[in-house]
């Protein structure tokens, strides 16, 4: 993965202030421009679209109908501050949040925040960070509360289940592991097994290991293109027998990042988060890139 920018969506401090201080570090490391686009929808009067430097007279409208300071002008400024050699773009959009993020995803990685966690200690995807992540065709980057000054591991974990999705998220994966100076280690998960009429549970049955040195090959192949292309960079194969969410929500813990594919299929372009997509974005305490082929 290669891209041009990094563009993060700008709203409440509560939740995109980590996101942006994640873009920004992550636009830092690969030397690329962060774009900081803020949206302010259902706007009376004012015509949809980019807000244009020099268009002071629609800057001091909206001013006076959301009645409080751009936080677009206060994020730029702490933006600025921690990160002075960064190029920065700021955007402001009058129209819909997740379509005005989409509108730039072009060449980009696109960066949004969650909620704090719920009732069952699960973090809240917003409208905007779960439709950001459903319906764009580019990499999407879903930073939880409290991830944005994290403590380096030094690891990035990465999801391979054999489709092309995975693959994809394997590159990626390397490419901010080389940028990060990291290691990636790529999980596979494997279920209930029924060989010759018999659940496969005990990893001293000979099936058990028939079944680990299957799934090891798959990831093995999944991977072929980034090992190849990011020679640079340790990959290590790990295949668990277990629940996939928990796995992988356990995993996040100890890593930097976690990248996945999405899985879903909708009428949308692009693909739809899939259910299990959906479960690890809300568990992880990491930051999680959704990888689409």
């Amino acid at each position: 993965m290669s891209k041009g920018r990094v563009v993060v969506g700008v709203d409440v401090p509560e939740t995109s202030g980590d996101a942006v201080r994640w873009a920004a570090r992550t636009a830092q490391l690969h030397g690329v421009p962060l774009s900081l686009v803020h949206a302010v929808e259902g706007v009376a009067g004012l015509p949809g679209g980019v807000v244009g430097v020099e268009d002071s007279t629609t800057r001091e409208l909206l001013r006076a109908t959301t009645d409080a300071p751009s936080p677009l002008d206060q994020v730029v400024e702490e933006v600025r501050a921690e990160f002075p050699d960064l190029e920065i773009e700021p955007v402001e959009i009058v129209g819909d949040n997740v379509k005005s993020l989409l509108a730039h995803q072009e060449d980009a990685l696109l960066v949004v925040g969650t909620g704090r966690r719920g009732g069952l200690s699960e973090f809240v995807l917003g409208s905007t960070s779960l439709g950001v992540a459903m319906h764009a065709t580019s990499p999407v980057a879903v930073v939880p509360p409290g991830s944005g000054g994290q403590d380096v591991r030094g690891v990035i974990t990465v999801a391979v289940d054999g489709s092309a999705d995975s693959a994809v998220a394997a590159r990626i994966a390397c490419y901010e592991a080389r940028a990060r100076g990291a290691k990636v280690v790529a999980v596979n998960t494997w279920g209930l097994e029924v060989v010759d009429g018999f659940v496969v549970t005990e990893s001293d049955q000979e099936q058990f290991a028939a079944i680990q040195q299957r799934q090891t090959d798959l990831v093995e192949r999944a991977v072929a293109g980034a090992r190849r292309d990011y020679p640079e960079v340790e990959l290590d194969v790990a295949v668990v027998n277990g629940r996939v969410v928990h796995t992988l929500v356990d995993r996040a813990a100890q890593s930097d990042l976690l990248v996945m594919g999405s899985r879903g299929l909708g009428g949308f372009s692009g693909k739809l988060l899939g259910s299990v997509s959906q479960r690890v974005l809300r568990g992880s305490t990491c930051p999680v890139v959704i990888a689409k082929s």
